[in-house]
């Protein structure tokens, strides 16, 4: 995986850009709250460090955004993390988040499979993945029992 790990605000300071942040919002008319997440250098980071595929740049970028998503709205000092292991071209991606910010990702593909699949013009996200498992692992550290 990659080291090490790339820090994302909760929230962008006034003088920065709005990149690599994460703001959660609340529309109070339709009872409504998420989360915005919007990358910039940090998932740069993370994916040149490794010379993925396009699109397995792409599922690796979308699995980060998911877990950078659910793991911000832990409320202790833990880990989240996602991990899918499967038969298809991208055997495994394992993305963690630790609290309050900071993320890291790789992937495990099968190169040849990877172009066979862009080259039939089926690198989509199911296609690449195939059948195979998903777990997303809450860790609440060590002072927990």
């Amino acid at each position: 995986m990659s080291d090490p790990r790339m820090e994302i605000p909760a929230r962008a300071p006034a003088a920065t850009s709005a990149d690599d942040t994460i703001l959660p919002f609340k529309v109070e008319a339709l009872d409504l709250r998420g989360r915005v997440v919007r990358f910039g250098p940090a998932i740069d980071a993370i994916l040149s460090r490794h010379s993925y595929p396009a699109p397995v740049a792409k599922l690796l970028g979308e699995g980060i955004v998911l877990t950078v998503l659910l793991g911000s709205t832990l409320k202790f000092e833990g880990r989240f993390i996602l991990q899918t292991q499967s038969d298809g071209p991208v055997r495994m991606l394992v993305i963690d988040y630790t609290t309050p910010g900071k993320v890291r990702g790789c992937a495990r593909f099968d190169s040849a499979r990877v172009a066979t699949a862009i080259a039939a013009g089926a690198a989509d996200a199911g296609a690449l993945l195939g059948r195979g498992h998903l777990a997303m692992t809450i860790d609440q550290g060590p002072d927990t029992a």
